[in-house]
């Protein structure tokens, strides 16, 4: 959701890395087993056909592969497994150049990165629909694609043109990383780290929930007016990617694990639709417990999931998930800076 003069400022490379660990869980990035290393680094296989024909096999740490040695047609679980492969991809031949042909042909003068990333998708879709490309363990059809009017929605509910909204973390008293990010029409079109906010920070406290207003402040005087901001510490966030339970978001805000300021009607929105879910799943198990589950549970059960979807239908995707699901993926072990 960038646009195409969008700059980035005030970043540097530990500032990136420390970013993806916001929405890793604890165990993603702490105490991994040489058998964790391992399987993140075990690389993607990719097969090439024609009908039930085998033309080749690739590997992506390991190079093209022997042909005899395959046994073909399988499915791509089981190629994963047998070459040793974290994910595979199957190929029909000329399904590139489909796929090429078919974004050429979508592609308009003046259209930005966002909406053309979201006809690459639908096309991937389109051609995943039409058994010329399989992927595994994923499938392109979980590619969130929402519409550009419902994403111009949303962002408008959330940040108006020209406001922005802010991330900051903090861990050990100090401002760990963070971003903010100023909305220019269906995108953001000036991302700022924090190697450019900490120097007009000031001293800091070490509690973070007063130290974020002076990151918020920072961030207005540097980048523009705040629409929101979400503010907490690293443990916090990495707790809310590795288990989003029912009411786990609102229960942070509400104790103050997490602050969110300012409250917009846009947050306030998902905020009151996590409080529900928690509701549900909790009267869902009181009547369980009473022996009423059975003609209970199934109606709480119907609920639960109605208002659970209620956010990412007005979106078209779920947002947390999908940081959790681009950040949250296994990587060597590496020592917090």
């Amino acid at each position: 959701m960038i646009t195409q003069d969008v700059s980035f400022e005030g970043f540097t490379a530990t500032d990136w890395r420390r970013l993806a660990d916001v929405f890793r869980s604890p165990s993603s990035n702490d105490g991994q087993t040489a058998a964790d290393e391992a399987a993140s680094a075990r690389g993607g296989i990719v097969a090439i056909t024609t009908g039930n024909r085998l033309r080749k096999l690739l590997h992506t740490q390991r190079g093209r592969l022997e042909l005899a040695s395959a046994e073909w047609p399988m499915k791509l679980p089981e190629l994963a497994g047998r070459y040793d492969a974290s994910w595979a991809l199957e190929l029909s031949a000329g399904a590139l150049e489909e796929l090429s042909e078919r974004f050429s042909e979508r592609i308009r003068p003046g259209q930005g990165y966002l909406e053309q990333a979201l006809e690459l998708a639908r096309a991937l879709r389109e051609l995943e629909a039409e058994g010329l490309i399989s992927l595994w363990p994923r499938r392109f059809a979980d590619i969130p694609v929402p519409g550009s009017r419902v994403l111009g929605t949303a962002l408008d509910m959330l940040c108006g043109e020209g406001r922005t909204v802010a991330l900051g973390v903090f861990c050990g008293g100090e401002l760990y990383t963070g971003l903010v990010a100023r909305r220019h029409g269906l995108g953001f079109d000036r991302i700022v780290g924090p190697d450019e906010l900490r120097p007009q920070m000031g001293l800091l406290s070490g509690d973070y929930r007063r130290d974020y207003r002076h990151y918020a402040a920072a961030a207005e005087r540097t980048v523009g007016p705040l629409a929101v901001g979400a503010f907490g510490e690293l443990v916090t966030f990495q707790a809310l990617a590795k288990d989003p339970a029912p009411g786990a978001f609102a229960l942070a805000v509400a104790s103050r694990d997490l602050i969110v300021s300012p409250v917009s009607a846009a947050m306030a929105l998902p905020l009151g639709l996590d409080l529900s879910r928690a509701a549900f799943a909790g009267l869902r198990g009181l009547a369980e417990r009473f022996g009423a589950g059975g003609a209970l549970s199934p109606v709480l059960g119907r609920a639960e999931t109605f208002v659970s979807r209620d956010l990412s239908a007005l979106l078209g995707f779920d947002p947390w998930a999908a940081l959790v699901g681009l950040f949250g993926r296994d990587r060597p072990k590496r020592e917090h800076d």
